[in-house]
């Protein structure tokens, strides 16, 4: 009789534990989303991302990865803004858009001040678009040139290996993938995606979607296990300096 009883607390205690985890497994992307993945200027990366026919989760993901959303961030090598333009690049990006060069933004008003959100993001997406068409829609390519330049994506792409890139360059497109996901998952409401538009890149080439990392539409079931590999993805490339 004692025996049984003892089965039965064990038993118990394996079941609270298992809801426990279940439940968290579940509520916890959620929770972290709002809280350690941080969404804003939502209109203007979703305008942003349609004009160049790319996924605006992917967008917020390369900002959050930047800047974590700081308008004011500004690194150490003097890259700005809410997704890192450097002066040279900002330079060179705004004054295609006045010549009227990047045709996605006609119509668009944007001040010349690369710390201004919209001018940042509007920039920003064009230069991210121009590399995904200069790397035939490889995003991951595209993300190593956009943190370490193109010839850092064309040295990964001969090698197809990574480790010949500095450390940051390394860990860079996967930390930035691994928020592409989270936010494609948790965010989607507030980032619609009807996928790739044909358009001229910023860059001179087609703004293709990047066609390898592309997120489908998920069932409800699936959204929290998209968001712990995209967590996972994130966190290691943060804080495991490989």
């Amino acid at each position: 009789m004692l025996m049984k009883k003892k089965i039965v607390q064990w038993l118990s205690v394996v079941a609270v534990v298992a809801l426990v985890g279940v439940s968290g497994y579940n509520l916890l992307p959620q929770i972290l989303a709002d809280t350690v993945y941080p969404l804003e200027f939502t209109e203007h990366i979703n305008d942003a991302a349609r004009r160049f026919g790319i996924d605006p989760a992917l967008v917020a993901g390369t900002i959050y990865g930047e800047s974590g959303f700081s308008p004011r961030a500004l690194s150490r090598a003097g890259a700005m803004g809410l997704m890192q333009l450097m002066p040279a690049t900002y330079r060179g990006l705004y004054s295609r858009y006045k010549s009227g060069v990047i045709g996605e933004l006609q119509g668009v008003d944007l001040a010349d001040d690369p710390w201004d959100p919209k001018t940042n993001i509007y920039l920003g997406t064009a230069h991210l678009a121009g590399l995904i068409g200069e790397f035939g829609g490889d995003a991951t390519a595209a993300l190593i040139a956009y943190n370490g330049g193109s010839g850092a994506a064309r040295r990964y792409l001969a090698a197809r290996d990574s480790s010949v890139l500095v450390t940051e360059t390394r860990l860079y497109a996967p930390k930035i993938l691994g928020a592409y996901e989270v936010y494609g998952s948790q965010h989607r409401d507030k980032l619609p995606y009807e996928g790739a538009v044909s358009s001229g890149g910023a860059g001179g080439g087609s703004a293709s979607a990047p066609n390898k990392v592309e997120l489908k539409v998920e069932k409800p079931s699936e959204k929290a296990s998209t968001f712990w590999k995209g967590f996972v993805k994130d966190m290691f490339a943060k804080y495991v300096k490989v």
